[in-house]
């Protein structure tokens, strides 16, 4: 898989893990983004390397 695509879906996960999470805890936590922006991050590198090791093999 190629490099790009890679980064492609990855960015697009973050985008909705962090719509997601935000979208959650909007009515629990007042900066819900503060939340979700990591838990996005997070969910970008996982997948990403999940993704970069899947083509190497």
């Amino acid at each position: 898989m190629q490099l790009f695509l890679r980064f492609i879906i990855s960015f697009i996960v973050l985008i909705m893990i962090t719509i997601i999470v935000t979208e959650s805890l909007a009515d629990r936590i007042f900066f819900s983004l503060f939340a979700g922006i990591p838990a996005g991050i997070l969910s970008f590198i996982v997948t990403f390397i999940l993704l970069s090791k899947q083509s190497e093999e």
